[in-house]
């Protein structure tokens, strides 16, 4: 019998990492900090997945552990593992080296550990800290979701691949819906600069029109028409970057878009646009799609307006000073860009109407 380690019994954990390992025949044991949600897993002892737009036949799944992390149980399940997941967010997995430094005193074999983070670089703090573990990581393209807090119940997006660094020495496990990505780098920058630049469009496009829900603001038929003219262009930049086929990389866009104008995953437009200057930086989501772009001699027009869209927003709503968020973009643009630039932040800062500027783009 095969066992895995689940820590973090939250919405990422229970509903989609937890089928995955349940499908490749491990009994799977839930380790989380909140005891709350322990006594609850424990109590109901199963909960179900609902996926959206019923692209799935609901699921069950129980027969499941739960224990608390400060337990003995904890430390023991965790000790007999072939498999351990965490789902914790990357800023909380130092605070797992302590349990795993209890784990290390009677087990034989190194952990094998798989950081399923959504970030760069997650495992450094548990790499740095020498344990006695193969240590790798996934990356996340999944949304799930709990629509009712008194519930256990879970909606999630039918997503059937847990991508896995494959580089890293002494890993043994073997998932089948756990695929070995052997350009895992590339493939963590690819989502970044991908789903992070379309998610722009929809978050400050979507801010200037007036929309808080996220999914409404994508759907939009403004928003909509400008995803359409900046995905073939993104789709060949990032393509040509990373040596992949266009198709490929065009097709892998498309889920970003697919999943950013689904209406059930409910997300809002200040949670994806807050923070805009430190997105406008030199190497952040917008201005390294563009100056990628302007390498390849790809026209950015409609990538600019992005840019200016989110440069507003810094300025409307984070009362950040103009100069501040246009230095980096100045570096790399041409004289005509820069102008063009100026322009378009006169339309925004005069409320012209996002049609309006459309058609004269």
């Amino acid at each position: 019998m095969k066992n895995a380690v689940i820590i973090g019994a939250g919405q990422t954990g229970r509903g989609f990492i937890a089928p995955i390992l349940q499908d490749d025949e491990y009994t799977i044991t839930f380790i989380d900090k909140d005891e709350e949600l322990i006594k609850s897993l424990n109590q109901k002892k199963e909960y179900s997945i609902r996926y959206f737009g019923n692209t799935a036949p609901t699921r069950k799944i129980d027969a499941f552990k739960a224990f608390a992390s400060t337990s003995g149980e904890a430390v023991e399940a965790i000790r007999n593992a072939d498999v351990i997941c965490t789902s914790v967010f990357s800023s909380h997995l130092a605070e797992l080296i302590p349990l795993f430094r209890e784990v290390e005193k009677e087990r034989k074999t190194p952990m094998q550990i798989i950081c399923c983070e959504n970030g760069v670089n997650v495992k450094k703090d548990l790499v740095a800290a020498k344990l006695n573990a193969c240590i790798t990581e996934g990356i996340i393209f999944c949304t799930t979701l709990r629509p009712n807090k008194d519930s256990l119940d879970l909606l999630c997006e039918n997503i059937q691949d847990l991508p896995i660094d494959a580089s890293v020495e002494g890993l043994t496990v073997s998932v089948r819906r756990m695929p070995l990505e052997r350009k895992f780098a590339d493939l963590i920058q690819r989502k970044i600069y991908t789903y992070n630049f379309m998610s722009a469009i929809v978050s400050y496009l979507g801010w200037y029109k007036g929309y808080e829900i996220y999914g409404k603001a994508a759907n939009d038929s403004d928003i909509a028409y400008v995803i359409e003219k900046i995905k073939p262009v993104i789709s060949r930049v990032i393509a040509h970057v990373y040596a992949i086929s266009e198709e490929e990389q065009l097709a892998f866009t498309q889920r970003a878009i697919d999943k950013f104008q689904n209406e059930e995953i409910i997300d809002t437009i200040y949670r994806n646009a807050r923070q805009a200057k430190r997105k406008l930086g030199a190497n952040e989501r917008i201005l390294s799609p563009m100056r990628m772009a302007t390498q390849q001699a790809e026209d950015i027009t409609w990538m600019k307006l992005i840019a200016v869209a989110a440069m507003d927003y810094a300025v409307c709503e984070e009362n950040e000073e103009l100069e501040s968020v246009y230095q980096d973009l100045q570096v790399f643009l041409s004289e005509k860009d820069i102008l063009d630039i100026r322009n378009l932040l006169e339309k925004f800062q005069s409320k012209e109407s996002l049609s309006k500027m459309i058609q004269s783009l």
